[in-house]
């Protein structure tokens, strides 16, 4: 039986790898899965209980409850800048589903769509999926891993249908700065291209930087789908819940690849979430504790990556991901992945595997205790002055 030729393009998750390994063996120490150490916030929690004793139990409107999708129109009309409409925005089954949503309605077979490299992996597997060809765009060390608006026009052609950006950036924790994002917005318009702007980790931040959402910038509304979440924000990665705002011709389209895959969100996820949003006083204290802790924590990772012989890493602006380059090691990513596991009890992440250029890398997440990373970097150090 021959089956869809798409899924032999795509290439089973490097995260996964090495998490998957590493389970079966004791006291090893990870760097390695992507979500907040912290759980949801007291109130968000006693909201979902209180949703299951209200009834919320049954199937809710493609697009989310609609008082959810009004208050979310209001978030992102003052705190993002996006002039938009309630019907503009669509809740869905987690951040990937409404990144795979704004690909499958964008992309006919063979039709292009631009994203970073190194960058989230499943990006180029989902473009695969929904027919359409990843054009891989490097983002590069040198340039303090932000974008090249020119090394940007040069991968576009007659094909291109989009351009994807994400910012805070996991890998790198490299956020656009507001000259870049302005040159990307001139670039999308005077080629006539939709960008898909992944903003999940909004709300991470450090040194006093500020979160720039692309489609408050003058006519980029209208050629934007941006894709918020309560993932990292909320520490609700189990949840599975975000959201998308995207341009009014578009609003159908979603609906019907929402029917058609996920039906709906989760019911009483989203009346959690809806808590949340309604009570900010006590989800910005959590958000900023959470925040000041992944601060601190990167300080110290930074710190004590860059003791290390042959690491050297960039300090990240957001997110919660270092991106040390380790080529001076003499490893290649893998190599050392699969050697900090075997004889120093450490999880990491190769940096291939987020794309070509991330070779040469390996992805930290900080998402763990103060404790555990010191530990981590103490027995990468000894490790290491064995190679």
């Amino acid at each position: 039986m021959e089956l869809n030729q798409n899924l032999k393009k795509v290439k089973p998750s490097g995260i996964r790898k090495l998490f998957d390994l590493a389970q079966n063996r004791k006291d090893v120490i990870s760097f390695g899965i992507g979500e907040p150490d912290f759980i949801t916030p007291a109130h968000v929690r006693e909201a979902a209980k209180q949703a299951i004793d209200d009834g919320y139990t049954h199937y809710t409107p493609n697009a989310g409850f609609y008082d959810l999708r009004e208050v979310l129109a209001k978030k992102l009309i003052e705190t993002n800048k996006i002039p938009v409409k309630t019907e503009q925005v669509i809740v869905t089954a987690g951040g990937t589903q409404a990144l795979f949503s704004a690909f499958y309605i964008l992309l006919n077979p063979g039709e292009e769509l631009i994203v970073p490299d190194p960058g989230f992996l499943v990006y180029g597997s989902q473009v695969t999926l929904a027919g359409g060809n990843p054009v891989y765009l490097p983002i590069r060390e040198k340039n303090g891993f932000q974008i090249d608006p020119d090394e940007l026009k040069r991968l576009i052609t007659k094909k291109t249908k989009a351009i994807l950006i994400n910012s805070p950036s996991n890998p790198t924790g490299m956020v656009i700065n507001e000259e870049v994002m302005r040159e990307i917005a001139k670039i999308a318009i005077e080629h006539n291209l939709m960008v898909i702007s992944d903003e999940i980790y909004e709300d991470i931040l450090f040194d006093g930087k500020k979160h720039i959402s692309i489609a408050s910038f003058p006519d980029m509304a209208e050629r934007t789908i941006s894709i918020f979440g309560f993932s990292k924000s909320y520490a609700m990665t189990g949840w599975r819940l975000a959201y998308l705002v995207c341009p009014e011709f578009l609003i159908n389209e979603m609906i019907k690849v929402q029917q058609n895959t996920a039906v709906c969100p989760n019911s009483v996820t989203q009346r959690a979430a809806m808590y949340g949003l309604e009570h900010q006083e006590k989800t910005k204290l959590v958000i900023e504790e959470m925040r000041t802790a992944y601060q601190e924590r990167r300080d110290i990772l930074i710190a004590g990556l860059n003791e290390i012989d042959g690491f050297h890493c960039l300090v990240p602006e957001g997110a919660f991901y270092a991106f040390p380059n380790i080529t001076k090691t003499g490893k290649n990513s893998e190599e050392l992945s699969m050697y900090l596991l075997d004889h120093c009890g450490v999880v990491t992440v190769p940096g291939d595997a987020f794309g070509q250029y991330g070779g040469g890398y390996l992805r930290f997440s900080f998402a763990t205790s103060s404790d555990m990373i010191k530990r981590g970097i103490a027995q990468i150090k000894e490790g290491i002055k064995k190679l």
